[in-house]
Formats: structure tokens, sequence, C-alpha cells
């Protein structure tokens, strides 16, 4: 299935096989996004200021073994799934942020339509 995040809109594709497997045809979205469990420092952030994070032209885009298991996890009523890492970013107009740890979590969030993400912020991050 193709998907886009917020703007610019990039394209990305999760294999219709994985969501199926994981029972995403049946999957109700309710409130903006996954809630970890009592996690500190969580703070809930708009996608749309988070830049979607890339691989480079070798690497596949998405590995089974960890999209299925965040897919199974937003299927749970207790969705067990730690905070998305995020870096700031400095001197962008369009982004506030960058993924640092939670690449599988930022996009199966946007492909299941949340529109936020709970996120713990580096703010000491030197590029």
């Amino acid at each position: 299935m193709k998907f886009y995040t917020p703007a610019p809109g990039v394209e990305f594709e999760i294999p219709n096989d994985w969501w199926l497997f994981a029972g995403m045809d049946e999957f109700k979205l309710s409130g903006g996004g996954f809630f970890p469990p009592n996690t500190p420092d969580c703070e809930l952030v708009p996608l749309d200021q988070i830049e979607p994070p890339r691989r480079n032209a070798t690497t596949p885009l998405f590995r089974k073994y960890k999209m299925v298991p965040v897919l199974f996890a937003f299927m749970s009523p207790e969705c067990a799934l730690p905070p998305v890492e995020l870096n700031p970013i400095e001197g962008s107009v369009r982004y506030r942020y960058k993924v640092h740890n939670g690449f599988h979590r930022y996009y199966a969030s946007v492909a299941v339509g949340y529109t936020q993400l709970p996120v713990t912020i580096h703010e000491a991050f030197i590029p």
C-alpha cells in the first residue's frame, strides 16, 4: 500500500502482505497517535514538524521484522511502544525535528493516519 508523509508528501510503500498479516485492514483510528506507557519526558509532536527520515539507496526502506511488530502494537489496546527519539533541527524552515530512533514507528504512524507522535527530544544534539 502507498502512503504519503505530511508536507511535502514523501511517498512510501508498506507491502500489502505485511499490512494484512498485521490485521491493519481492521484498524480503527482513535486519537491522534499512539501513547506509550508512563514514560518520563514524553511529549506529543505533530508529524508535520518532523522531517521524514531517509535511507540511502542501497538500504531497503523497511525491515519486515521491525515494521510488522509496530503494526501489531498499534492493533493492541496496550500499544506498548516506546516514544520516538527526536533531535532538533537548527535553521530549518520546514521541520523542527529529525528522527534519531524510531524510523519504523514514524512511518507506521503516518500509514495508519496518526497526526502526532509521542516523542522524547534530545536537546543537546550536536550534528
